[in-house]
């Protein structure tokens, strides 16, 4: 009898190339467990990059892809992006940045104003336009090639 296992990228524990604070906290940043620190010396302060969620859908048969959305919170607010990568077997290949979030003490949106879904081989995000999130913006992807394409963008009022 013979088994197959499943092996996948786990990306509670991962290492990053590209980060929501990138400025103040240098790639690559080991995450593990789903959270990784950095005191930044120069600032005197630290920040906390955490792995918000994880959202794997197919944008062509036969193949995988799956958006991480990281926050990088720092003493007063914080900032996060959401990632498109390309997973084969135990690897991911960013493909690029789709979404965006920041906030501040009293003004903003965080991490859970990014929505990620797949569907009919198009990946779909909807977050905030601008910081003050009063519009959002949905935007659609497909996959081609090995390259993540930007087909629509729609933008509507938030409510707020």
């Amino acid at each position: 009898m013979i088994v197959a296992f499943l092996v996948a990228v786990d990306f509670m524990n991962f290492d990053y190339t590209s980060l929501p604070c990138s400025s103040n906290v240098p790639p690559p940043a080991r995450v593990r467990k789903g959270s990784y620190s950095y005191f930044d010396q120069k600032m005197g302060t630290g920040f906390d990059v955490n792995v918000e969620s994880v959202k794997h859908g197919s944008l062509r048969a036969g193949t995988e892809q799956a958006v991480v959305v990281l926050s990088c919170q720092f003493p007063i607010g914080g900032t996060a992006a959401a990632y498109a990568y390309d997973v084969h077997g135990d690897s991911a290949t960013l493909l690029g940045e789709v979404g965006e979030a920041n906030w501040g003490g009293d003004w903003g949106a965080g991490p859970d104003s990014i929505h990620i879904r797949f569907a009919n081989d198009k990946l779909y995000v909807d977050s905030c336009k601008g910081d003050d999130c009063r519009a959002r913006e949905l935007r659609t992807y497909v996959l081609r090639g090995q390259k993540l394409i930007k087909i629509s963008a729609q933008t509507t009022p938030s409510g707020h």
